[in-house]
């Protein structure tokens, strides 16, 4: 490879990238027909729904794991 090669930095590409999801989801739910429409619409509901119900499940088990834990679940107390 040559010494004259140009990269493009973290924040272009994560640029384009962005542009790109947007391209894709205009087209997915504006453009596009509606047998592409609806199942995009269901899996970015179940996504959405599967990144907040994981982030409660931790959440609830780093609540539960806390400093007092457990003292508030020995009976002997």
């Amino acid at each position: 490879m040559g010494g004259d090669v140009l990269l493009a930095s973290k924040w272009e590409l994560g640029i384009d990238l962005l542009l790109l999801l947007r391209g894709l989801l205009r087209f997915a739910l504006m453009d596009g027909p509606a047998w592409i429409r609806y199942p995009v619409i269901g899996l970015g509901t179940a996504f959405i729904l599967y990144v907040v119900g994981s982030w409660g499940r931790d959440w609830w088990r780093r609540r539960g794991s806390g400093p007092g834990a457990e003292a508030e679940a020995s009976p002997d107390s």
